[in-house]
């Protein structure tokens, strides 16, 4: 909980806002700090793992820590342990902002544009709709995944699930945000393109 409220109290410098921002903040996460809640996030970071990085995933599962439960922290905090604090207040901003979720507008405009790519590609010859996306991904999963790969050499090279949850633990602090942001970004539009499918063919 203080990891959370200590970022309230730096940016508001003020005790009676923090402690209303923080309640509010509370209540919207609330599920998040119950077993049921964060172990539905976990199972989404195992899930849009399998989809970006197949041989990973399955190296992970080899190892006994599929579940992903060493990313528990990751997301209970915001990622408040494994970047700087300036750093990790940044990312706790823009993952509150919802501004980088496949349910906003933005998300939207980028599959038009993608569906209008292929159609020019195509020669005006075929048309794509957008296949279904699962709006359960947050940014944050993104977020997760990205720092998984930007590791991935080290976890490919672990041999059981010991040696990934050290080389997990060792991140605290030493991650590069803007590095970490970029892949993240990466990620989550190439999700977004994949979801652009040809779906039937313009009879004239």
């Amino acid at each position: 909980m203080n990891d959370i409220l200590s970022r309230f109290l730096v940016v508001l410098d003020s005790e009676v806002a923090a402690y209303w921002c923080f309640s509010s903040y509370m209540e919207t996460i609330q599920t998040d700090f119950m077993e049921e809640g964060m172990l539905r996030k976990l199972t989404l970071v195992r899930q849009l793992l399998k989809e970006v990085d197949t041989v990973l995933y399955n190296h992970l599962e080899a190892c006994d820590v599929g579940d992903m439960t060493f990313c528990h922290r990751w997301l209970l905090l915001g990622f408040k342990r494994e970047f700087p604090f300036d750093e990790s207040l940044r990312l706790f901003e823009i993952i509150s902002s919802h501004h980088m979720e496949l349910s906003s507008l933005d998300v939207e405009r980028v599959r038009d544009q993608e569906r209008a790519r292929d159609f020019l590609r195509e020669g005006g010859q075929n048309r794509v709709v957008g296949a279904p996306l699962n709006t359960d991904f947050t940014f944050e999963l993104f977020v997760c995944v990205a720092m998984l790969q930007d590791i991935r050499q080290q976890l490919l090279n672990c041999v059981d699930g010991t040696e990934i949850f050290q080389t997990v633990s060792g991140l605290s602090g030493k991650m590069d945000l803007a590095h970490i942001l970029r892949k993240a970004e990466s990620i989550f539009l190439s999700y977004c393109r994949k979801s652009v499918i040809d779906c039937f063919q313009i009879v004239e």
